[in-house]
């Protein structure tokens, strides 16, 4: 489930009561649906308009407000999916067919292929059995299973370890790649028949027009002593089941403007040979492959790429490492794909295209069908690493003409950033997927993504800057994914700053299934520099709802957001919401709201230090509502009117909790709410949130207190209240 907010400028509503309070205008847009372009979900919310306010240290809230987030009804798609794409709710999946590679017959894709979104919110375009990224992305999606019984494979795995920022920002510079210089006229040239054995070269050399290696060796080894130029195409020999591997050691800088083909042949899905480049700086601005050929019953498996370098690497070309598509009329496996390593001692920089994915699976028939597993990029470099253009790490699609075997996508690649050498930035210039892939009979969750500077901030940036979100099913959807990580070093000032987009929403049940929809899941950054703060700007939308049910079913709880800083401010001027999801059908159950909490003080010392200042301003909007329903879902709360849950052994029991004191007494940091904070029951008869702060407002420490030396904190504009018959939460503000 997503929802787009469009409207960024605060009106003034009244209550009619003599009160007005300022909301953030927002509208809800059902668009379409995670990873296959399902739009998944029904009606959005309706709440009447006014509300009020909570007041003194316990009562319940009021009326719903009409700046409430609206709906929790269907998600736009943030990543281009493998094979076939299937009508989720609201829409119909186009017919059409999936072509088996290795020659297999054209077969219909069951649910019906359709096109698909690609990431970013760019159509992809249909390549054989896949639909290929037409936009720049980054994803580690997991392998999609649109057939009968089908099991899509959850999301990949993504951490970047820098000793400065963390970017998710396509507005910071792109990689561009150095000018190659014409090859000289003293540079030797190499022949096929000086590559039947290992061969060297005490100079320059070059590869030009089309030049093969030779021998039953495993591994072909050049030497060259100065500069290597490959402008030409460079073949590696048949050895039967797999191609020759080939090692190019290069004393100066390795061009690579043409073709460097270790791939597997096509037709019997032959393993694709290694490739190892070493040299002082290395430029790719051609093509290198050590994909896995294709074939009729299994693809071909890929040879590992590493690529070395004393200086930079630069990667503006194409690399493929993916594993071979396997399509017939019997029981088919896609190939695996293989790892890409890039290590160096200067920069890294990636802009071209890469290829990670499994092989796609294509049974004509009614036999078993596996898609291969992606494999990982890893990047280790003294010097800042920037990652753009596409590069793909999908698990391989699976899908069967017909019932009777089992039809299962293949696991989501990774990418692994500094982990033994971190780089002093890492900069990803592209959206990032990590959601679940699509399956009839059961979806995957969202993957995990981790940023983990020494002393920089993390700084998320742009439209759907994360998709963590679970994948659809007809039957059993995906939880949302993960986002955790943050600045792990102490002393230091390393924060979190968000001006983009983050989805970690559950799936939904597709258009024609019955069942639960699946829970959000979690965006958690517990920071650990004494300074760290988070700021979360207007433009910022972090969306951790449940997904749409079907049928009588219930649907997902909304997930949680937690952001906790020691001594550093959090500032919330966007939109966060862990709405339940919705239940269109009729008999369904609206998903019970998520969790909401910042904290100030996670070193518990703000009676001392006053420091960890905690404001939602006048356009945060945090929503924690229950989903819609024939049964509304319910906000969080202890189920007892006028009191709220104790803390922290219940807190899971609160659905707003804002936190700026973490020791007895009064502190000398303060908290205020100057936006709108929703905990609203779901239609029909939904069950209001409790809402809960805990610290001073700003500018009464010294003064004259009202309630026996403790300070209040005035609500502000909140909105808790049952729908129907449901009962209001309460609001607590010690």
């Amino acid at each position: 489930m997503k929802l787009t907010l469009l409207g960024t400028g605060p009106m003034a509503v009244d209550n009619g009561g003599g009160a007005s309070w300022r909301l953030l205008v927002v509208v809800g847009v059902l668009a379409v649906g995670s990873s296959v372009g399902l739009a998944c979900g029904g009606s959005t919310s309706t709440t009447p308009a006014g509300e009020t306010t909570g007041g003194g240290s316990t009562g319940s809230g009021g009326d719903a407000g009409a700046g409430s987030i609206s709906g929790s009804g269907g998600t736009s798609d943030g990543g281009g999916t493998g094979s076939a794409a299937v009508g989720g709710r609201g829409e119909t999946g186009g017919a059409g067919s999936v072509t088996g590679s290795g020659g297999a017959d054209s077969t219909t894709g069951s649910g019906g292929a359709g096109s698909t979104t690609g990431s970013g919110g760019a159509a992809g375009a249909e390549g054989g059995p896949w639909v290929e990224l037409t936009q720049p992305a980054l994803t580690v999606q997991g392998g999609t299973a649109l057939s009968a019984g089908g099991q899509g494979q959850p999301g990949g795995v993504v951490h970047f370890v820098s000793s400065g920022d963390a970017d998710f920002d396509p507005a910071q510079s792109a990689v561009v790649a150095p000018s190659v210089p014409a090859t000289p006229g003293g540079a030797m040239e190499i022949v096929s028949s000086a590559l039947a054995t290992d061969a060297t070269v005490s100079g320059d050399a070059v590869l030009d027009g089309s030049v093969a290696t030779g021998g039953t060796d495993q591994v072909r080894k050049l030497t060259v002593g100065g500069d290597l130029y490959l402008t030409g195409t460079l073949r590696t020999a048949d050895l039967g089941g797999g191609r020759q591997g080939i090692d190019l050691e290069v004393s100066g800088t390795l061009y690579l403007t043409g073709t460097l083909d270790a791939s597997g042949a096509a037709g019997a899905g032959q393993t694709g040979g290694t490739i190892h480049l070493a040299a002082n700086q290395i430029v790719v601005t051609g093509r290198l492959s050590s994909a896995g050929g294709d074939g009729p019953s299994a693809g071909g498996a890929a040879g590992a790429v590493s690529i070395q370098a004393t200086q930079a690497i630069v990667v503006t070309g194409t690399v493929d490492v993916s594993g071979g598509n396997a399509g017939g009329a019997g029981s088919v496996s896609g190939g695996a794909a293989a790892g890409l390593t890039l290590q160096a001692g200067g920069t890294v920089g990636v802009a071209g295209t890469v290829h990670l994915r499994g092989g796609a699976a294509t049974a004509s028939g009614a036999g078993s069908a596996q898609g291969g597993a992606a494999a990982a990029l890893t990047i280790n470099a003294n010097a800042a690493v920037t990652l753009g253009g596409i590069i793909d790490a999908r698990g391989g699609p699976a899908v069967a003409a017909a019932p009777g075997g089992a039809v299962v996508g293949g696991a989501a690649g990774a990418v692994h950033v500094g982990e033994t050498a971190p780089p002093p930035t890492i900069s990803l210039l592209v959206p990032l997927v990590a959601s679940g892939g699509d399956g009839v009979a059961s979806a995957g969750g969202g993957g995990t993504v981790t940023p983990a500077p020494g002393t920089g901030t993390v700084n998320i940036a742009g439209p759907m800057a994360l998709d963590l979100r679970g994948g659809n099913s007809l039957s059993a959807p995906g939880a949302g994914g993960l986002l955790n990580g943050g600045a792990r070093t102490d002393p230091g000032s390393g924060g979190v700053h968000i001006t983009g987009e983050i989805d970690a929403s559950g799936g939904s049940i597709m258009m024609g299934g019955s069942g639960d929809g699946a829970d959000g899941g979690r965006v958690d950054m517990e920071l650990i520099p004494t300074d760290g703060a988070v700021l979360i700007d207007m433009a910022a939308k972090i969306t951790v709802e449940g997904g749409a049910s079907g049928g009588p079913g219930t649907a997902g709880g909304g997930g949680h957001v937690w952001f906790w800083t020691k001594d550093g401010d959090a500032t919330i001027a966007g939109s966060i919401s862990v709405r339940g999801g919705d239940a269109p059908d009729p008999g369904g159950v609206g998903g019970e709201g998520g969790m909401i909490y910042f904290f100030t003080d996670n070193n518990n010392n703000a009676v001392q230090v006053c420091k960890g200042n905690l404001l939602v301003t006048t356009t945060g909007m945090l929503d924690a509502s229950g989903g819609d329903g024939a049964t509304g879902g319910s906000g969080r709360n202890d189920g007892v009117q006028g009191l709220v849950a104790t803390f922290p052994d219940h807190q899971e029991e609160i659905s707003i909790f804002l936190n700026c004191d973490g020791e007895h007494g009064n502190t000398c940091n303060w908290m205020e709410n100057d936006g709108l904070l929703v905990a609203s029951g779901g239609v029909h008869n939904g069950n209001g949130g409790d809402i809960v702060y805990h610290g001073i407002p700003p500018g009464v420490l010294g003064t004259p207190s009202p309630d026996s030396g403790d300070y209040p904190v005035p609500s502000g504009n909140i909105s808790n209240k049952g729908d129907g018959t449901g009962l209001p939460g309460d609001f607590d503000g010690e």
